[in-house]
């Protein structure tokens, strides 16, 4: 004999407020300005734009972006999924 198929239901993915993704990124961006990387920059002139873009559409997007002159790479992690959080590494390279 044979197990049992057993079906699970699937989840419903709960979807963060627009409130929420706001906040998440205002984080983000404090942390980044605490580490003297301002709007005006390339790569974070970048970031600042896919941030606009996430809180308004709540679309995720994950991906580096170089930053020129500070021989740094932003890591970044935007998730609508209230179960994740999203996230920023900045990474050394030494050939930026």
């Amino acid at each position: 004999m044979g197990k049992k198929n057993r079906r699970k239901e699937k989840k419903v993915k709960e979807i963060k407020t627009e409130e929420e993704r706001k906040r998440e990124m205002d984080e983000i961006k404090e942390k980044l300005t605490g580490l003297g990387l301002v709007e005006e920059m390339d790569g974070i002139k970048e970031f600042y734009e896919r941030a606009k873009d996430f809180e308004t559409t709540g679309e995720g997007w994950s991906g580096k972006i170089k930053v020129p002159g500070t021989k740094r790479i932003l890591d970044i992690r935007l998730t609508s999924n209230k179960l994740k959080e999203c996230a920023m590494a900045l990474l050394y390279n030494k050939t930026i």
